[in-house]
């Protein structure tokens, strides 16, 4: 086996959830209800407790959030809003929130929109339930789903794959009218050995150090990974041994053993171009899609 892109990818993360503040929340909460309480405005399918909630999320400090809720309830009031302060944090804090909800609103950019805010020309309740849904809409883009595929260690040269089966079996004699079955284990994990060459192009020997140690790390911190071998790709493997062979300043040939669950290697199903190298696809659509989102051709650009 010649030529053949491979990569070793790290999971990601679980991306950090943020969570509002909930003096802020109720404090936001209270000032609008107040204002569409003096204005007399009802609005239909309106949660003044989402809207306090996204507000928070999306709003940098305290300072600025105050700010813009000031700005908010002066254009609930029907008050033209010509403090350049409250201006600036409503609509540059919350610009992705107007601009998406800019065509319920009515106007065509968000400096036209801007201009009326400040001359207090504006359909309150269009502009209030706009605002609304932008910042929904804005939230639920920006909460982080975790990639299947996270940091890749690319190997340039893939010049050897060797698969190692072991079942263990009885050494001493069955008795007689006995299954042996009784007798044999389970298939023990697939061990994989690969043989590759990573390529140095700077001619730098701490490249190759900072090559070793993240992968030195993986094992370490026994992390499963996920292999891939042109458009075969193995998920879960782990690194259980690795031999790294400094054959000259310009190329590492390196040689490791990966350890495989034993039904890895059972039949496999095409996605994408790519074959998935699993005896079971998740269940339930979710995962499903989940799993073969992850599996075609391209990985952080690169394309085989």
């Amino acid at each position: 086996m010649t030529k053949t892109y491979a990569a070793f990818y790290l999971p990601q993360d679980e991306p950090q959830v943020k969570i509002p503040e909930q003096k802020n929340v109720d404090r936001i909460t209270g000032t609008v209800r107040r204002a569409l309480n003096n204005a007399k405005l009802s609005l239909n399918n309106f949660d003044i407790s989402e809207i306090a909630r996204n507000i928070d999320l999306q709003s940098p400090t305290e300072f600025t959030q105050r700010y813009a809720v000031g700005a908010l309830t002066d254009i609930i009031n029907g008050r033209a809003v010509t403090n350049k302060t409250m201006l600036d944090s409503l609509f540059n804090t919350y610009a992705p929130a107007l601009n998406a909800g800019l065509a319920q609103t009515g106007f065509n950019s968000l400096v036209e929109m801007r201009n009326a805010v400040e001359a207090g020309n504006i359909n309150v309740a269009n502009f209030v339930q706009g605002f609304s849904n932008g910042l929904s809409v804005v939230q639920q883009m920006s909460v982080e789903k975790p990639a299947k595929y996270g940091e890749e260690i690319p190997i340039d040269v893939v010049t050897h794959l060797d698969y190692t089966y072991n079942l263990k079996t009885p050494t001493q004699k069955i008795p007689d009218n006995d299954l042996i079955s009784k007798y044999t284990s389970e298939l023990d994990n697939i061990k994989l050995k690969l043989s590759a060459i990573v390529q140095n192009e700077n001619a730098e020997l701490w490249n190759i150090n900072d090559f070793n140690t993240k992968i030195i790390d993986i094992m370490v911190a026994k992390t499963p990974i996920t292999f891939r071998a042109g458009k075969s790709i193995y998920d879960d493997c782990i690194i259980s041994t690795y031999a790294p062979v400094i054959d000259s300043i310009h190329k590492i040939k390196l040689t490791c053993e990966l350890v495989l669950n034993y039904n890895t290697l059972a039949e496999s199903y095409t996605q994408n171009n790519a074959r998935i190298m699993k005896l079971k696809p998740p269940v339930g659509d979710f995962d499903r899609n989940f799993y073969n989102l992850a599996s075609s051709e391209t990985y952080n650009g690169i394309v085989s």
